[in-house]
């Protein structure tokens, strides 16, 4: 994943300036040079005036920092705050200190009292900002929410999403408005044709072939009614896919998975999308921009891991539980065990059972988000958010099926998709990215929308 940048930007009136207050400051640096991921920039020791805060704001502006921490280390002059925030874009991380009196019953600090102040500046000049409250040593987990919500806007700014062939019929769900979108996160739609695809797994060097066949080979422990004319289709498709990848520079793709998909190359490219996924490329079926977009916001903001796309098909109220599942293009290092793994022919193409190749199996256990970004009917942009924890599930249907105790009453799950009028397919990742969700989309103005 990218790395980060970050601001630091120690404020304090000249005349509370004291050795402790200096080392309060250097001590924050450390810590924050310390953080995996991240690249500091420190341009000014301590900022007591406003000519060193414009020279602070004058270096950053030759490597515009990603996030800024403006560490109120004593209440500052107030002029720092408006100047700082006019001259920066990055959104700001305002920190202060738990503070005790010093010699003589002396406040030394007022620390939380100038973060007020600058709560009251950022919101009347319309800032991105966050406020935490914490010693140095304990920087670094105070602020991971922040640095990964900072990571994913920069990851989105830079983001070019193809849409290989199109959507598919009647799946007005995968549309967006690709101006919008723009202007909104700056990543671009890149349009890339079947056609091209088809032509360039024929031109394939023999390499290219091998590296291809190689990894159709170790990703499924078994076969069953795939032909080896078949799975050398798969080894091309994915292997052609690649060059359009590094031919367009996407970081993520929405592919057009059916009609004429299984026609034009002779297979289902279920398999072919769980083997992109597994390289860490984010590929949603069907044409889904905003599901390959949310699939990448996951996966920024849990600094790498393997997102995953899907549909709700089945809720139990009494068990609060929800099926996830798709027709097998899942990557296998999500499943339960590899062992169950299985290239089959398609359960449904061309009447079903005709044509492969899926990847089937359960999926495995542990926590998991689950997000999906959308437009609304005016064209603004919402985010569903939830929650739970996969269990263990048996093989009960064809393809990749999983079963998810939801944290929130699924009822209320269900009742916000329906009322909502929310798309019908949704991302997952393994683990816990509520809070740096929550901050991603407070900063980006996004609507959230959560089961209470």
């Amino acid at each position: 994943m990218q790395n980060i940048r970050i601001a630091y930007l120690p404020l304090s009136k000249l005349s509370w300036r004291s050795p402790k207050i200096d080392s309060l400051a250097e001590d924050s640096a450390r810590h924050l040079s310390e953080l995996p991921g991240c690249r500091l920039s420190y341009p000014v020791p301590l900022i007591t005036s406003e000519a060193e805060a414009e020279q602070a704001c004058e270096k950053l502006q030759a490597q515009p920092p990603d996030l800024i921490v403006l560490h109120f280390v004593t209440f500052p002059a107030g002029a720092l705050i408006p100047l700082i925030a006019a001259r920066t874009q990055a959104p700001i991380v305002l920190l202060a200190n738990p503070a005790e009196p010093g010699e003589n019953r002396i406040w030394e600090q007022n620390s939380f009292c100038g973060a007020n102040l600058g709560a009251f500046v950022m919101r009347r000049m319309d800032k991105q900002y966050a406020f935490v409250r914490t010693m140095p040593e304990h920087i670094g987990s105070a602020i991971q929410k922040h640095i990964a919500a900072a990571r994913c806007i920069k990851t989105l700014r830079n983001c070019r999403v193809g849409l290989l062939g199109g959507r598919v019929p009647g799946f007005y769900t995968s549309n967006i408005d690709e101006m919008m979108l723009r202007r909104k996160f700056g990543s671009a739609v890149e349009l890339c044709t079947l056609l091209e695809m088809s032509d360039l797994a024929e031109k394939l060097t023999p390499e290219q072939l091998r590296q291809g066949r190689n990894l159709v080979k170790k990703s499924a422990a078994r076969v069953n009614g795939v032909s080896e004319r078949e799975l050398e289709l798969l080894a091309k498709m994915y292997a052609a896919i690649l060059l359009m990848v590094e031919k367009y520079r996407l970081d993520a793709l929405a592919l057009r998975c059916w009609p004429e998909n299984p026609d034009i190359f002779g297979i289902a490219p279920c398999a072919a999308i769980g083997l992109l996924n597994d390289l860490g490329l984010p590929v949603s079926c069907e044409g889904d921009v905003p599901g390959a977009l949310s699939m990448k916001i996951l996966q920024a903001l849990a600094n790498g891991g393997i997102p995953l796309f899907v549909d709700l098909i089945s809720y139990d109220e009494k068990e609060n539980t929800a099926v996830a599942w798709h027709c097998g293009a899942a990557p296998c290092s999500l499943s339960r065990n590899f062992d169950e793994t299985e290239y089959n022919l398609h359960f449904r193409v061309d009447g079903g059972n005709k044509k492969g190749v899926c990847n089937e199996f359960s999926l495995k256990q542990g926590k998991v988000t689950i997000a999906k970004l959308d437009q609304d009917k005016d064209g603004h942009f919402r985010m569903l958010l939830a929650s739970g924890t996969a269990l263990d599930t048996e093989p009960f249907i064809r393809g990749n099926p999983l079963n998810i105790r939801l944290h929130q009453p699924v009822n209320k799950l269900i009742d916000l998709i329906m009322k909502k009028g929310l798309e019908h397919h949704y991302t997952l990742i393994y683990g816990d990215v509520k809070e740096e969700l929550l901050q991603f989309c407070e900063w980006m103005d996004i609507e959230l929308l959560m089961p209470e």
